[in-house]
């Protein structure tokens, strides 16, 4: 066995073994990126009570205060990913989301809870393009659908944890606690990354690129210029960040909806929401990745199509999810839209790594996530909690029904984008 500092240079050295082991080691490192992130859903009303919080307030801290720094961050981060070590970026930024989520746990008031919500905002923006970028390197185009839709299902497996642990956590022993409990382990997952991933040569997944290649001249704007130019990227990133306004929406205030409507507690709402938005979404995007990878064999804007399909499906069933009276009714028709809700993710991806290349592959999944993420989870937890907050004097039980269905409406420009996307994906990845 090489070192770990000595670079992998040809893609038939490295074993499927270990090729899957940096997945699944990656894939963790998501799971545990998004129980840091999503935890604070199932906190929502035992820091609204202790700190005295409004729902916008609560909203700002899920999304929009988040989202401004976790997209800021994420094109420079990505670009030092494409000029330096993934494996180190990725070190580095773990322990710095862990350890600002642990940190979470000792907030004494609004401001400083905000504070250290943002360093897990910084944190996080290492996290998903310098694992993408190894992922493309350690997998063939063929193949990378399902291994992103794999790294993808890890948002909903962290999702299932984070709620799950949370609210058990938070009843034994307080948010705080639970906060704490949290984000410490993440330390420790950095540090295997560190010492056991081996940092592959850009471009090594593809047949013509058995030896190392030449690096690039950097000329930052003018890669800029040429990303931009790909109409693909541009209708992925807008389709996203509809749809993540959806997504993050919808998970970021489920919990508080199942508490407040229909009366369940905070272990309940996270034991159940936990099993339906994780693991079965997270099985949804696994299924998506896996039918894709077949289809856009010889037809890619099946990568684009599906997502488009998916979207359809899931809308109607999130919205009769909320609207109807009964608790076991609305938890059966959660079930389907989970499932199709995370389809998107995959396929999406898998074109965004084709259209822009081997040597910005990182630099163009991050600029599609500045946009998606600065309306998904800028927008989506917000828009929830104000539409919520302008309802809550005339209706303070059920106004968190108003602002999950006001959310649900982005899901049609999200379709529409994707169908835009898939005209264009063909020329695209060609160019």
């Amino acid at each position: 066995m090489k070192s770990i500092s000595t670079p992998v240079t040809s893609f038939d050295s490295v074993s499927r073994g270990y090729r899957f082991y940096v997945l699944a080691l990656l894939t963790l490192v998501f799971i545990i990126n998004f129980v840091d992130r999503q935890v604070l859903s199932v906190l929502i009303e035992p820091i609204k009570r202790e700190l005295q919080l409004t729902d916008t307030q609560l909203g700002l801290l899920s999304g929009l205060a988040f989202a401004l720094f976790y997209v800021t961050a994420g094109v420079p981060v990505a670009r030092l990913a494409d000029l330096h070590s993934r494996r180190k970026l990725i070190t580095v930024c773990m322990i710095v989301w862990s350890s600002m989520t642990a940190l979470c746990g000792v907030a004494a008031n609004f401001v400083h809870l905000l504070l250290a919500r943002i360093g897990v905002a910084i944190g996080e923006a290492g996290c998903v393009a310098p694992s993408h970028s190894l992922i493309s390197d350690y997998f063939r185009p063929a193949d990378r659908p399902t291994a992103l839709s794999i790294y993808s299902a890890g948002a909903s497996v962290g999702i299932f944890l984070g709620l799950l642990g949370g609210g058990w956590l938070a009843e034994l022993y307080g948010w705080r606690a639970a906060l704490v409990i949290i984000g410490l382990p993440g330390i420790a997952v950095a540090l295997i990354v560190l010492l056991t991933v081996r940092e592959p040569v850009r471009g090594m997944s593809l047949p013509e690129c058995a030896a190392p290649a030449t690096q690039a001249p950097v000329h930052f704007w003018s890669d800029m210029g040429k990303l931009l130019r790909r109409r693909t990227l541009l209708f992925i990133a807008v389709a996203g960040g509809f749809q993540s306004m959806v997504t993050y929406g919808v998970s970021s205030w489920l919990p508080a909806f199942y508490m407040r409507v229909h009366a369940m507690s905070p272990s309940q709402a996270g034991a159940t929401l936990a099993v339906i938005t994780g693991l079965i979404a997270g099985l949804g995007a696994i299924v998506a990745g896996s039918i894709t990878s077949r289809l856009s064999r010889t037809e890619r804007r099946w990568l684009l199509w599906v997502p488009t399909i998916a979207t359809v499906i899931a809308t109607p069933l999130y919205a009769l999810a909320v609207l109807t009276p009964s608790a076991s009714a609305s938890l059966m028709l959660l079930v389907p839209a989970a499932f199709t809700s995370m389809m998107y993710v995959g396929p999406a991806l898998a074109a965004t790594h084709g259209v822009a290349g081997v040597s910005l592959r990182a630099t163009g999944v991050a600029l599609t996530l500045f946009v998606s993420n600065l309306l998904g989870i800028g927008g989506g937890a917000l828009v929830v909690g104000m539409v919520s907050d302008a309802f809550i004097a005339e209706e303070p039980t059920v106004s968190l029904r108003y602002g999950l269905l006001a959310v649900l409406l982005a899901n049609i420009p999200a379709a529409v984008g994707y169908l835009l996307a898939a005209g264009n994906v063909r020329r695209d990845w060609h160019e």
